[in-house]
């Protein structure tokens, strides 16, 4: 809805209200709250029509086999509306501006497109996770890539013999792909000194057209060495480990009275690259380095006693602490009484003392 438009409504509203009281009695924003909280409920159009910008913008960035027609028609008009000197030159590699560094310009653009970017300028849109399953890693556009170093991975992807034959002929465009190339090196019937006749070689030159695929293989490494360990998907990531780890961790515990309960330290985002952005997130607010997940094999299992307990629990005046037992006499066992800032209960005691016993434990074993 035009800002016009929502403004004149709202004049139309004041005045309906306050009968053309050249000052109304009540602030319009006191209006719009629910009546249980003082206000007549009424409808907070610039609100409503925010929302409705965001959903936009979450259909625009919908990855999934399900993704709109219209959004591919976004896709082709942003890419083709850029500088002259734009980044990657050829438009058919811009794939997406919010993947990718490259912008398009304003001018130009029809006003719904306008919309998707400043929605996604004022609620902080961007690619976030503790760490990403390969799918999405994968997924990514390898040139211009976000996440790598701008002027790198431009360097990389500047005209070249290399970079022409990996883009019009092997056809390469996200991540998976330059690694799938990449992965032909480990052939052991390939030669890397060139005049290879190997089967993969064979074929790329042959049927593909491929002048060098040794050139071909080193620019694909290049192209990923440039990426940052979180977002490369050839090393290792918390997914190798999470599900393991949660399946051992319920076998430890085995329950007369069924499946025990078992805390959820899975960190990583699956799905689609749809799932891989953040909005409304302070900035920044996720380290960019990969949190180590591997478990470790081999330590005895150590066991540690926590609760929480509050005095006057519900009361203004309620006082909460927690409690960490590991053994008789040990310089461990700990007790604390809750700071202010936390909230008295007994809940936030229990939280604080599975929190200290975390902090407390062995490094290397699991509690």
């Amino acid at each position: 809805m035009p800002k016009p438009v929502i403004q004149r409504l709202s004049k139309l509203t004041r005045k309906y209200l306050w009968n053309d009281k050249h000052s109304p009695p009540v602030h319009f924003a006191q209006l719009l709250l629910p009546v249980e909280a003082g206000g007549l409920g009424l409808l907070d159009l610039t609100t409503r029509n925010d929302t409705i910008d965001v959903v936009w913008l979450k259909e625009y960035l919908n990855f999934s086999e399900e993704r709109p027609m219209w959004a591919y028609v976004a896709d082709d008009l942003f890419a083709r509306n850029t500088p002259a000197q734009c980044s990657p030159a050829d438009p058919e590699l811009r794939i997406n501006m919010f993947l990718q560094h490259w912008r398009p310009l304003r001018k130009g653009l029809p006003k719904e497109l306008l919309a998707i970017i400043d929605t996604a300028k004022n609620t902080g849109l961007r690619l976030e996770g503790r760490a990403f399953t390969r799918d999405i890693l994968r997924a990514m556009p390898m040139w211009d890539h976000a996440q790598a170093e701008k002027t790198l991975i431009r360097r990389l992807g500047s005209r070249s013999a290399a970079t022409a034959c990996l883009k019009d002929v092997h056809r390469l465009r996200t991540v998976g792909d330059f690694e799938a190339l990449e992965a032909e090196v480990s052939d052991p019937a390939h030669s890397r000194l060139g005049g290879c006749r190997c089967d993969r070689c064979t074929y790329l030159t042959s049927e593909l057209g491929c002048t060098d695929p040794q050139r071909c293989y080193e620019r694909a490494t290049q192209f990923l060495d440039a990426l940052p360990p979180k977002w490369d998907p050839r090393g290792e990531h918390p997914c190798d480990y999470e599900d393991a780890a949660h399946t051992a961790a319920a076998e430890l515990f085995p329950s007369d009275d069924g499946t025990p309960v078992i805390f959820d330290r899975r960190v990583t985002t699956d799905g689609t690259l749809t799932n891989a952005f953040r909005v409304f997130e302070p900035s920044p607010s996720v380290p960019g380095t990969l949190p180590d997940m591997a478990t470790h094999d081999g330590h005895p299992l150590e066991a540690v006693a926590t609760d929480g307990s509050c005095t006057n629990n519900g009361h203004r005046d309620a006082r909460a602490g927690a409690g960490v037992f590991f053994a008789p006499h040990s310089a461990r066992n700990r007790s604390v009484h809750l700071p202010e800032s936390l909230d008295q209960t007994n809940q936030a005691g229990e939280a604080v003392a599975s929190l200290l016993a975390s902090r407390w434990g062995s490094p290397s074993a699991p509690l």
